[in-house]
């Protein structure tokens, strides 16, 4: 019971989060576009960072594309912050064990996990770059 509650207050945060910018910009449009946080480049030209000073009417473009950059930089940093806590909980299991063979299996497994996630993490990170590289 507790797990579906938790699922239902989850998604409706998830959904709320999707919604309520959307209906704002809907009644309000946008002020004067958005603030890049990293440099786009558009029909050759690029742009950022800092506030779009030009008039084009795929505004809309640019402000995804930086959400999407705050989003990435944003899941990355926790991906960072849960690799150092795992690992951190891997060495503490490995220092405890005090010979118990379940304890270090668990420490090495902590650790392997954190190296693992951390490789994945560094891929997504650099997965835009080479899309942006091959396809250019």
């Amino acid at each position: 019971m507790m797990k579906s509650s938790f699922l239902v207050l989850f998604l409706g945060i998830l959904i709320a989060s999707m919604v309520l910018p959307v209906a704002t910009l809907a009644v309000t449009g946008p002020v004067n576009g958005c603030n890049l946080v990293e440099a786009i480049t558009y029909n050759g030209n690029t742009y950022g960072p800092g506030p779009i000073d030009y008039t084009t009417s795929d505004w809309g473009v640019f402000c995804f594309l930086n959400m999407m950059n705050i989003v990435i930089n944003f899941i990355f940093v926790a991906l960072m912050i849960l690799v150092i806590i795992m690992v951190l909980m891997g060495a503490f299991n490995l220092m405890t064990a005090a010979g118990d063979t379940v304890k270090v299996k668990k420490g090495r497994d902590q650790i392997m996990y954190a190296a693992i996630g951390l490789i994945v993490a560094l891929v997504a990170k650099a997965v835009p770059s080479i899309v942006s590289a091959i396809f250019g």
